[in-house]
């Protein structure tokens, strides 16, 4: 890394940490790899030598894909297309076209050699003299910029991201002008014939696929700002704090062993990981049965309680609620055969029809009130211990529908294609948040975090990845 082109790899000025988005999206590719990342900072123009000579593992730092570098270095797929811009004072009214700046010999053009910007000023702007003296030389992009804010050039080329990053953090004094001059395509350089070019490609293909390049693409270009106050700034901070996290590890795709490899995992796991990398925080998973949660959150035995809670003024009484998470719609889920009823009111009108349900659950309410005539002690429903134990006796044939969220719902057809499905249309819609002991200090840092998740698009990565992506079959 060379921490020289914000917001893709800097020193940010807050805090002196180096961040950005190729260091959060080298820690995703890792932590899908199963790798580990060890930075170590060099200079861009000794970055592709320094590959190409086998004293790093891989380098990054916006660089473009050309067929000139492939002789050196071998590249990864795209992981972004980059345009190159025209970025100028504030006040610059003497151009607004790379053939109103190329017409006039006074306006000097700023530049790191060897740097795409550097390139195009020379070949798609100016004479193909890359010794013009039109052509500022700088020995970082950052310096440039700087010599741009003080009048010592007039222009500087850089990409939409890197424009909007550092138009945010100089409101005042930086703009873009004209059309975009040229496209190009960023990836990762690795020496030639590295055995990680294609692990490294797989991971960015499913990054892509789940979103996870959108969320990293809205949380540095759009939402972080290097020098002001920004949503992630204003996040509490909780300084290492131990959170006492309780699961039921019963509501696929939610949170549920991994047939595969016996690990507990699901949108909520990554959900409570993601909120504590934002608020400082450390998890400690507890397993705990659905029907003791709420009581054992209510007397302070867990910190926090999560199993894709319904948020209900009834529940209110006895514990705190996050802000919502997630908006989720009960479905009717039936065998794959099923031909006797598409509609609540077919399945209520046929008193053969039985209903599996684990008691205390929405399911269960929706079932008794929005279903059945509102007697809990219906036996049409058919009470299981876990939601899971209650989709086992749906396939065996023991009742005849379960009434899911869309969400689980995909996630049970996903591992049992040819058995179930989802008939008819929504019977309700609710909220799901995570639950605290009532007065818990946690709730506004929690709720502070999932408002950013929400804004930068991480919540939909996860339902992306969980609720449409996931196959617990799947190799």
């Amino acid at each position: 890394m060379a921490n020289d082109y914000t917001p893709l790899q800097f020193v940010d000025p807050k805090t002196g940490e180096a961040v950005g988005w190729e260091y959060d999206a080298m820690r995703e590719i890792c932590a899908r790899l199963n790798c580990v990342v060890e930075w170590e900072a060099t200079s861009w123009d000794g970055m592709i030598p320094a590959i190409n000579a086998g004293q790093f593992d891989i380098g990054m730092d916006g660089i473009t894909i050309t067929d000139e570098r492939k002789e050196q270095v071998d590249f990864s797929a795209p992981y972004m297309n980059s345009q190159q811009f025209m970025l100028v004072s504030a006040d610059e009214d003497r151009f607004a076209t790379k053939e109103e700046l190329a017409a006039n010999p006074e306006l000097l053009i700023g530049a790191q050699p060897g740097t795409s910007g550097f390139f195009t000023a020379v070949y798609d702007i100016l004479d193909g003299d890359e010794a013009n003296p039109r052509i500022q030389q700088y020995k970082t992009f950052g310096a440039s910029v700087q010599a741009l804010i003080a009048g010592d050039v007039d222009m500087v080329l850089v990409d939409a991201a890197s424009g909007r990053g550092y138009i945010g953090a100089n409101p005042d004094k930086l703009k873009i002008v004209g059309d975009p001059i040229k496209s190009e395509d960023f990836g990762f350089i690795f020496p030639k014939g590295s055995d990680l070019v294609a692990p490294i490609n797989a991971a960015i293909e499913t990054m892509k696929t789940d979103g996870y390049i959108d969320y990293l693409d809205n949380k540095w270009f759009y939402l972080t700002d290097a020098n002001e106050a920004d949503a992630y700034d204003s996040l509490p901070n909780l300084e290492g704090r131990a959170i006492a996290a309780a699961m039921a590890n019963d509501y696929t795709p939610l949170q549920f062993v991994d047939p595969k490899t016996g690990e507990a995992v699901g949108w909520e796991y990554d959900a409570m990981a993601e909120i504590c990398a934002r608020l400082n925080c450390v998890v400690e998973w507890e397993a705990t049965s659905w029907d003791g949660m709420i009581p054992a959150i209510n007397v302070g035995q867990f910190d926090i309680g999560m199993d894709g809670i319904t948020i209900t003024d009834e529940r209110k009484e006895q514990v705190d609620f996050s802000a919502p998470y997630m908006n989720s719609q009960q479905f009717m889920l039936v065998r794959a055969d099923e031909d006797r009823f598409a509609t609540k009111e077919e399945l209520a009108a046929d008193a053969e029809l039985l209903i599996g349900a684990q008691p205390g659950t929405s399911g269960f309410f929706t079932a008794v009130y929005d279903i059945l005539d509102g007697d809990e002690a219906n036996p049409r429903i058919q009470q299981y211990k876990t939601f899971g134990a209650s989709v086992q006796a749906l396939i065996a044939g023991d009742v005849d529908m379960v009434l899911v969220d869309a969400a689980s719902g995909r996630g049970y057809i996903g591992a049992n294609p040819d058995k179930l499905k989802i008939v008819g249309d929504p019977i309700k819609s609710e909220d799901f948040g995570f639950i605290f002991p009532k007065g818990s200090d946690l709730v506004e840092p929690v709720n502070a975090a999932i408002a950013t998740m929400q804004e930068d698009g991480f919540t939909s990565h996860l339902d992306n990845k969980w609720f449409f992506l996931y196959d617990p079959n799947r190799e």
